[in-house]
């Protein structure tokens, strides 16, 4: 394995713990805080944190597949983003 895999392999994760544990933080504060103000907005926050965690994972990958000039898993990463994109962009008019 060579040393730019082990730090992209830890970059990603890093992101991901970073996403779960700031997404975790968020929803347990805004429950606690629903008690005094009755409004939920911190937790909502913290799921929507929770739910861009993934996306913010593949962005992640594609910038390094980019700084290690693998050019097929860029695209692949480019792919995979958009087709998130569409299916949000698609949800979104169906509501």
């Amino acid at each position: 394995m060579r040393r730019d895999d082990r730090n992209a392999d830890r970059m990603v994760a890093l992101t991901l713990k970073a996403g779960a544990y700031v997404a975790f933080s968020l929803i347990v504060a805004g429950l606690m805080l629903q008690s005094v103000t009755g409004s939920l907005k911190i937790a909502t926050v913290g799921l929507v944190v929770l739910l861009a965690t993934p996306v913010l994972r593949i962005m992640v990958a594609g910038i390094q597949f980019l700084r290690e000039h693998d050019i097929k898993y860029a695209l692949i990463s480019a792919g995979v983003l958009g087709i998130v994109a569409l299916a949000y962009i698609l949800r979104v008019q169906a509501l």
